[in-house]
């Protein structure tokens, strides 16, 4: 009789987690036009766990018009640049980076009277993927200064070549650059698909799909088949929510190997790649005529943890440079919006700063022979 009884409670324990299971997934269910990208926070809680393939799935359409709009942003082909108005006897400046240097490079342009700003940008563009960009970028002579950033968030990510490995809230389908640091200098390793049409080409072929895949679990740290890809376990909410706890987890670890509590650690891969493109991109740059700028962005709470770990390679480059905690606390949180951006006084803070960066760097004209 107990066992029946225990029989019984087990039985009638997983009947009513299977209906509430059930139940969430109606009530809370996740919108299914890709198009609508304001979900209920309920609904987008509860999908939080799903696989990076399932959310790319229901996010992806042929039609670029159909998609959900974040699947259009990023794409190394075509490299989309914003160009802002030219300035009277203007130098133009070229930035690339994440949604921070776009910022900047807006605020550059209202308070400069001497520059004119383009920019290249992805959304969380970590710095592999910016140095990638500015390789490709095929109108990058027009611009006397070329400014790279890099973040100290996500400074432990410049190893990944796919977002979607290292950014498990959101599905960002684009793809960077893999750089390898050794000691002959950087070997890069362009991804297997670097455009939308090629992306949904290989995301509609299961053996391109299989293919693309196991070059991401070759080439990155951060790529992890049970988060990544799609399986019938993705229709439970329980699931999604076990899931989500241990992608968190998995995260946590990663950046902890990158860093801990007296900063990065200066012989962690990131930081060797980081080093690394500071140099090949001083190299780069000088190359094409340009001065080359380094745009080192503090996330709120690490303090000045990115310079210190670059800051030799910057002196030893004699690459201009600059490191916004010599202008924002990195320790106030009064200086940043809700979102992680700076507010915009500390953005305009920040462009000035940057503009007598450049000045300096600059190559000063030649003198007129006296008469």
């Amino acid at each position: 009789m107990p066992k029946r009884k225990a029989f019984a409670t087990v039985a009638w324990t997983l009947l009513w987690l299977l209906a509430i299971d059930f139940a969430a997934n109606v009530l809370f269910a996740y919108p299914r036009d890709p198009r609508n990208t304001q979900p209920n926070a309920v609904a987008l809680y509860f999908d939080y766990g799903r696989s990076m393939e399932g959310r790319l799935r229901r996010a992806t359409r042929a039609d670029p018009a159909a998609a959900a709009p974040i699947t259009q942003a990023g794409w190394y082909e075509p490299l989309v640049a914003t160009r802002r108005p030219p300035k009277p006897d203007g130098v133009e400046v070229t930035i690339y980076g994440m949604s921070h240097a776009m910022r900047l490079a807006d605020a550059l342009q209202t308070e400069s009277d001497r520059y004119s700003v383009r920019s290249v940008g992805a959304p969380g563009a970590t710095m592999n993927w910016a140095y990638g960009a500015y390789l490709r970028d095929q109108d990058k002579g027009s611009s006397k200064v070329a400014i790279l950033a890099v973040m100290s968030s996500t400074l432990p990510m410049i190893v990944s070549p796919a977002p979607m490995d290292w950014n498990t809230s959101f599905a960002l389908p684009y793809t960077a650059d893999r750089f390898v640091a050794g000691d002959g200098g950087i070997e890069r390793l362009p991804p297997p698909y670097d455009s939308f049409r090629e992306y949904v080409r290989t995301l509609d072929d299961p053996a391109s799909w299989e293919r693309a895949n196991a070059w991401f679990a070759r080439h990155d740290p951060y790529y992890d088949r049970f988060l990544v890809r799609e399986t019938w376990l993705d229709n439970s909410t329980m699931f999604r929510l076990i899931r989500r706890a241990l992608a968190q987890r998995r995260d946590r670890a990663l950046r902890d190997g990158a860093r801990d509590g007296a900063g990065f650690r200066p012989d962690s891969e990131a930081v060797r790649v980081a080093n690394a493109l500071i140099a090949d991109f001083a190299r780069t740059a000088r190359a094409n005529g340009q001065v080359p700028v380094i745009y080192a962005v503090d996330s709120m709470g690490y303090g000045d943890d990115l310079y210190r770990v670059i800051a030799g390679s910057l002196q030893r480059e004699k690459v201009a440079y600059l490191s916004t905690h010599t202008v924002i606390d990195p320790q106030d949180p009064t200086a940043y919006l809700a979102d992680s951006h700076f507010t915009d006084e500390n953005d305009r803070l920040l462009a000035r700063a940057m503009a007598q960066v450049i000045d300096r760097a600059m190559p000063s004209p030649p003198r007129a022979p006296r008469p």
